[in-house]
């Protein structure tokens, strides 16, 4: 149910930033919020919450976010609070965001590695999996100590282990597969 929640919303909010030509700016609101809620669960808590009532819900995100946010968003998160669809802005978020990448023909890749890429091991990375996979790339560098060398690369649901670990696990699992 909550899939679904989420993707309807986005959805109406995708469809209305491609109307107002707002798309970039409907990511970067819709994801501030997101991320105000992350950082604040208690927050979350009490926009969801059946007691409190949704004129008090209303005040509140004004309070948070006029500031902050276009009016348009504004109208947007009364519209959730008047369907009682708080509890799914996480899920909104999520969806919008994916709606934004497919629109922008991005694609997020994660580079694990066991030492922090510089600036131009980054960019030739990114410049070949922009030319292989005809996307552009915004790419994440993450530093794990496990890897011993070599850069695993998750792509959505994908994994491609390129690491010196990865290499040899796959030999020795060759190895035990060999009859001699």
């Amino acid at each position: 149910m909550a899939k679904l929640v989420g993707k309807r919303y986005a959805l109406a909010l995708f469809e209305t930033g491609l109307e107002l030509d707002k798309v970039e700016e409907f990511e970067k609101e819709v994801s501030f919020i997101g991320r105000v809620l992350e950082n604040d669960p208690e927050l979350g808590v009490v926009l969801s919450h059946p007691k409190i009532t949704k004129d008090e819900k209303k005040d509140l995100v004004n309070k948070l976010f006029k500031e902050s946010i276009s009016q348009e968003m504004l109208n947007f998160l009364y519209i959730v609070i008047d369907k009682r669809r708080e509890r799914y802005i996480n899920e909104i978020d999520s969806y919008y965001h994916q709606l934004y990448n497919e629109e922008k023909n991005i694609l997020e890749v994660t580079a694990i590695t066991a030492v922090p890429m510089n600036r131009k091991a980054e960019d030739k990375l990114k410049t070949i999996l922009s030319n292989k996979l005809g996307k552009n790339i915004v790419l994440k560098n993450i530093v794990d100590n496990k890897v011993v060398g070599g850069v695993m690369l998750k792509i959505q649901n994908k994994i491609i282990d390129g690491t010196v670990k990865g290499q040899l696990e796959s030999i020795q699992k060759n190895l035990k597969s060999m009859k001699v």
